[in-house]
């Protein structure tokens, strides 16, 4: 939401931030969202094939994942590669980190730094297309091989 209202006061005004899921916090958020005079749309919980579908009709993917938190690679993020978006990934697990990388998917960073990313990827059409690309051609075969059990060439 802050990341938006910095691309907002510098004129970048046409974003939609649909956040997708439901939580304790999701009432502040949208209170917060209100406030700060942020376009977004809080879907609650959805059924997979209508997560899918909203999925697949945007244009970037944003893995805010809070700093110190436990993770690894999880469901949503093969949803972000299958609907072939890049990702601003704030997630510290090393081994998505190293995907995002080496896959060229889209940029690692801190989430003081989610706006210039994804300003970077508003400005530059191709960038944009490009890392979306890879992300559905390249890391999402390699997370359908690492399921099946199958070698991953320069894993």
């Amino acid at each position: 939401i802050d990341a938006i209202e910095i691309l907002n006061n510098q004129g970048i005004n046409n974003i939609k931030f649909i956040v997708m899921g439901d939580g304790p916090l999701k009432q502040e958020f949208e209170c917060y969202a209100k406030k700060k005079n942020v376009d977004c749309e809080f879907t609650g919980r959805l059924e997979y094939e209508k997560m899918v579908g909203q999925l697949c009709s945007c244009d970037i993917a944003v893995n805010p994942i809070k700093k110190g938190s436990a993770g690894s690679i999880i469901n949503k993020v093969g949803d972000y590669a299958m609907a072939g978006l890049p990702v601003i990934n704030t997630q510290e697990c090393k081994e998505y980190q190293k995907l995002v990388e080496k896959c060229n998917i889209g940029f690692n960073c801190e989430s003081k730094n989610i706006a210039e990313n994804i300003k970077k990827l508003i400005v530059n059409s191709n960038l944009r297309e490009e890392k979306g690309k890879n992300n559905r051609e390249e890391s999402y075969n390699k997370i359908i091989k690492l399921i099946r059990g199958e070698k991953n060439d320069n894993s």
